[in-house]
C-alpha cells in the first residue's frame, strides 16, 4: 500500500491556505499558586494595617503640636508681643499635661517644668526662665523667646 500524500500537487498559496493557526499556551497566571503566598500575603496586609493604625494615632496625637506651632509662625510673623508667645507655650503645655500639674507653675518653677519636659535640652535650659517670665516682664523681646518656645513645642516628651 502506498500512502496518499494530501500535498501533493499543490502550490505555495494552496499550501498555505492549508496551514492552522499556531496553538499557543495558557498565559501563566500571576495569583500565587499556594497557600504559603496566600498566608504572606495576608500577614503583609495585617502589618500595613496596623503600621498605618500606629501612624494615625501618632498624627492624632501630635496634632496640638502642628496647631501651636502654626499659631507660633503667625505669632512671630505678626511681630506679636513675647506674652503671646508664653501664652501659646502654657496652652500648649495644658493641652500635653495634666492641668493639675500645669494650670499653677509660674516663673521658677514653670521653667524647671520646661526644661524638665524637654529632656534637659540645652537650647531650652539656656532661655527657659525668660519665657516663664516673658508675660510679666515688657522688657523682655520676641527674638529671645520664639526660638525657646519652638523648640518646647517640638521637642517635649
Amino acid at each position: 500500500m502506498s500512502e496518499v500524500n494530501p500535498y501533493e500537487g499543490l502550490n505555495l498559496p494552496d499550501l498555505l491556505e492549508r496551514l492552522h493557526e499556531l496553538a499557543l499556551p495558557e498565559p501563566v497566571s500571576w495569583l500565587p499558586q499556594t497557600d504559603g503566598w496566600w498566608v504572606g500575603l495576608a500577614w503583609l496586609a495585617g502589618v500595613a494595617l496596623l503600621a498605618a493604625r500606629k501612624w494615625v494615632a501618632h498624627r492624632r496625637a501630635n496634632r496640638y503640636r502642628r496647631e501651636a506651632l502654626a499659631n507660633l509662625d503667625a505669632l512671630s510673623a505678626a511681630g506679636a508681643e513675647p506674652a503671646r508667645v508664653a501664652e501659646l507655650v502654657k496652652r500648649t503645655a495644658l493641652s500635653a499635661y495634666p492641668r493639675a500639674k500645669v494650670a499653677g507653675l509660674y516663673g521658677e518653677e514653670w521653667a524647671d517644668f520646661l526644661i524638665r519636659t524637654s529632656g534637659d535640652d540645652p537650647k531650652i535650659k539656656a532661655s527657659a526662665a525668660k519665657l516663664a517670665v516673658a508675660a510679666y516682664r515688657p522688657d523682655i523681646q520676641l527674638d529671645e523667646v520664639l526660638p525657646c518656645a519652638e523648640r518646647w513645642i517640638r521637642c517635649h516628651a
